[in-house]
């Protein structure tokens, strides 16, 4: 992916700039994932948090994903969209919404997981690697 990469969410009042390629992408099909941007499946990517700025002000809103973990789920109070996870087991990673990024069709997804929580009619990619939870 180009460098910097850059988002931001709908109204633009929450933008952000990333400095290092992603170390993972992923379709996420989890439940959590689903409610929180009403669709499907969630397409992140997952960047080192020393590379990730944030401008503007953002809401958190925290869940406990399947593993344990805290997700601290966060989006713009303006308009809803949400643009990054805070996972508690993994605090030196930032998983990015992938359709924040302002070119998103750079985003390229290496596996689909959770896909134990797919939704029967979502379509799913068959070259991807599937993962009923975390890849291991």
């Amino acid at each position: 992916m180009k460098l910097p990469m850059t988002g931001g969410c709908l109204c633009g009042k929450v933008r952000y700039e990333i400095s290092a390629q992603p170390v993972s992408t992923a379709n996420c099909h989890c439940r959590s994932c689903q409610k929180s941007v009403g669709a499907p499946h969630l397409a992140i990517f997952v960047v080192p948090t020393s590379s990730f700025t944030v401008m503007g002000n953002y809401r958190e809103y925290i869940t406990i994903a399947a593993s344990g973990n805290k997700m601290h789920r966060n989006f713009c109070p303006e308009c809803g969209t949400s643009l990054f996870v805070i996972n508690s087991g993994f605090p030196q990673f930032r998983p990015v919404s992938a359709m924040t990024l302002d070119d998103p069709s750079d985003y390229k997804p290496e596996k689909d997981i959770w896909v134990a929580d797919a939704q029967p009619w979502d379509v799913m990619d068959p070259e991807l690697p599937k993962f009923a939870g975390n890849p291991q």
